[in-house]
């Protein structure tokens, strides 16, 4: 039940102030001026305010991380993968290498600390603290998104929360994906939706470009997974905007879109130059930091060597091609709501700019297409896009878009009104965690290999 929150302390303080700017101003029309702003700072018959949200939504928080440190328990194997402890090996000591950016920092850290980091044990400790790191930041992120919310839409946005974070916690804490580089890569991406969803343009709001260059040297992907939330977030803020507003915005975009693609375009085609010269450092480094020695050389070949591997993973690729129907199949309720959501949002848009502006959020997924194409980790990339329109829509809500909100929390409420059995599509996606990389997860690995093994003998 919603009321006044008054304290003492607060009407004290109030009649004070008000007395005193009484004195002071004199007339009516700054007393009222006064007293508005005072009430606003008190709390003082404000409905939906933080002031009346803030203790649910710490509870909120707390369960939210009981739920999540039982997915660490349940999915972490205290083991990184040789693909994820050999990308430390990488750094610019070797030049302007592909994917250096990570190893550089991690090798800058053995210098400055009194720790020996070269060790596949101290790689288990930096990819863990790493992890606990990111998850601290998607859960502000989380927290801020509610913060903003409207009281009415709280428990609707609590159950969007909750997917995220059993995916995100699933994914990361897994031996497949514990210390891969997509979880700096997302994290880039949050730090740049949290400075986007401020209301007015500043200085801060430059950090997009560099921050888009910094995902970029983290992993060259990041053009195609991650830089679409940026980029789609600066060109919503510029269509919702006028005048030298709405110039900024797409000055943004263009300039974090240059400075990403002229990255992209070096660490792809120039930067294996030298990698003959300094594969034999890398590979004994990459050994010093794996499991047992077990460094990944393939990947030193690809990224070092510049070595094609369209031969090799043309398997992988058959086997991504017999689980991605399956797995479109199973997650066809989603889609159906998505597609829904979509049509809702850009069908109430009032005017052309308008509904150009919510075509490109829900197409922004889209930049994922060459991954599918080119490359075969199908569940790092079906992760990306959920996590794209995942991040899209609590970002916008947050902002307060009325559009979004209403065709969001209106098709849920539809979805559980009609449907007795609605709340199974919260649990659902479980079956499908963690993500993985190649096989898009243990269920689908499950369903495609017995098929493999009696009818198409890929793998």
């Amino acid at each position: 039940m919603l009321g006044e929150v008054v304290t003492v302390q607060s009407v004290f303080m109030f009649v004070s102030e008000i007395r005193g700017a009484c004195i002071k101003k004199g007339f009516g029309k700054m007393v009222r001026k006064e007293k508005k702003r005072l009430k606003d700072r008190f709390h003082i018959g404000r409905r939906g305010s933080t002031a009346k949200t803030g203790q649910p939504l710490r509870r909120y928080m707390l369960v939210l991380s009981v739920v999540s440190f039982a997915m660490f328990l349940r999915f972490y194997d205290q083991r990184v993968d040789p693909y994820n402890s050999t990308i430390l090996a990488f750094s610019y000591q070797y030049g302007f290498v592909s994917r250096g950016l990570v190893g550089t920092v991690y090798q800058f850290v053995n210098k400055i600390t009194p720790f020996n980091m070269i060790s596949y044990q101290m790689v288990m400790r930096f990819t863990l603290v790493i992890t606990l790191l990111f998850h601290l930041l998607l859960f502000y992120f989380f927290w801020v998104c509610l913060r903003r919310c409207k009281e009415q839409y709280l428990q609707n946005l609590e159950y969007v929360i909750l997917f995220c974070a059993l995916l995100t916690v699933s994914m990361f804490f897994s031996r497949r994906n514990f210390g891969r580089l997509d979880i700096y890569m997302l994290a880039l991406s949050l730090v740049a939706a949290l400075i986007l969803m401020k209301e007015r343009p500043g200085w801060i709001t430059w950090l997009v470009i560099p921050i888009s260059a910094l995902g970029v040297m983290v992993h060259q992907g990041y053009v195609f997974m991650y830089l679409n939330v940026i980029l789609v977030l600066l060109i919503y803020k510029a269509l919702s905007a006028e005048g030298k507003r709405k110039r900024y915005y797409l000055l943004l975009a263009g300039a974090s879109f240059v400075v990403a693609s002229a990255l992209f375009l070096w660490f792809e085609l120039f930067s294996h130059g030298n990698g003959a010269v300094i594969y034999d450092e890398i590979v004994t480094m990459a050994g010093k930091l794996s499991y047992k020695g077990q460094y990944h050389d393939t990947l030193i070949a690809h990224e070092i060597l510049g070595e094609d591997l369209t031969v090799q993973e043309w398997p992988m690729h058959l086997e991504n091609f017999i689980e991605t129907p399956i797995f479109l199949f199973l997650i066809s309720p989603y889609i159906v709501l998505g597609v829904k959501l979509m049509r809702g949002i850009i069908a109430q848009a009032g005017t052309r700019v308008e509904k150009w502006k919510y075509r490109i959020v829900a197409l922004g997924a889209v930049t994922m297409l060459p991954m599918f194409v080119l490359k075969v980790d199908y569940g790092r990339w079906f992760f990306a896009v959920i996590m794209y329109y995942a991040v899209i829509l609590l970002v916008l809500t947050a902002m307060g878009d009325k559009i979004v909100e209403t065709q969001l929390f209106g098709l849920m409420v539809r979805v559980k009104e009609k449907y007795s059995w609605s709340m199974l599509l919260l649990f659902y996606p479980v079956y499908f965690m963690p993500f993985w990389d190649v096989h898009i997860c243990v269920l689908l690995k499950n369903i495609s290999n017995p098929l493999n093994e009696a009818y198409f003998h890929i793998w």
